[in-house]
């Protein structure tokens, strides 16, 4: 890997306030007589404190208990759904993405996540449907573009192709689209890297940016057979500690599939 193509930022460190949150939020749930409600309203918001840490074990567990006591939670699903993915369970996670449907048909990210789960799954057509659902919602968000494509070039890469840019036409200007004109091929890698210094604010802009591109550089380097190269951006992409992003979370899967094949 040539020393342009990559720019390094330290790991994003724990947030304490999140930490003095799950300790304040454990001592109500263990000194205190709560309603079922409460109960629910807590676990929930500390498993989302776990999974923003990259506690994910803990995570489900606070999640399961949510279940326990208010079974209708959607986004308590939602969780045990990308959780599900992230280990490679796809079984459970379509469970409960069904399940998030069917109590609120209308949740925001839904679609995008049983895309995904379908995606790693190797079920490309059901992957495409949500996908292109969860894309026609917003037909000016790059990331929703790119999940698309990832779908359609596993089923036709010639069109999944021409319909990237015909879809990037509908993009804004804002740095993301970017990450779309590498898959276009406007842009190199190194243009990729360097545009992430660009108007950006603060470190943790610039850690979120990078763990954004070093994901999709990863993806864009593995459809060039260069594995090697993709697993190093991948592996960066984990160094971030960006574990709430979609980034960080399935970049152990992509890794999976360069060490295994088939």
């Amino acid at each position: 890997m040539r020393a342009n193509q990559f720019i390094l930022v330290e790991p994003l460190l724990p947030n304490p306030q999140r930490q003095i949150e799950i300790a304040q939020i454990s001592q109500l749930i263990h000194e205190h007589d709560l309603s079922r409600e409460q109960r629910a309203v807590l676990h929930y918001r500390r498993g989302a404190l776990y999974d923003a840490l990259g506690l994910s074990t803990l995570a489900r567990i606070d999640f399961n208990q949510v279940l326990e006591y208010r079974p209708g939670m959607a986004d308590a699903y939602n969780y045990i759904g990308i959780h599900a993915t992230q280990a490679g369970d796809f079984e459970m996670a379509f469970e409960a993405f069904d399940s998030v449907l069917e109590l609120d048909g209308e949740h925001p990210y839904v679609l995008l996540n049983r895309g995904i789960a379908a995606y790693y799954a190797g079920q490309y057509e059901l992957a495409q449907v949500d996908l292109a659902d969860f894309h026609y919602q917003a037909q000016d968000d790059a990331y929703r573009v790119l999940w698309l494509f990832f779908a359609d070039l596993q089923i036709d890469p010639e069109r999944a192709y021409a319909l990237l840019v015909e879809r990037q036409e509908g993009l804004g200007d804002r740095w993301e689209r970017n990450l779309v004109r590498l898959f276009t091929e406007e842009i190199s890698p190194q243009q990729l890297m360097a545009s992430t210094l660009e108007g950006v604010e603060d470190q943790l802009g610039l850690i979120e940016r990078l763990a954004e591109a070093y994901f999709y550089l990863g993806k864009y380097q593995r459809m060039q057979g260069e594995n090697d190269e993709a697993a190093n951006y991948f592996k960066l992409a984990l160094a971030t500690n960006l574990y709430e992003f979609i980034e960080h979370r399935y970049a152990y899967l992509e890794l999976d599939a360069i060490r295994y094949p088939g």
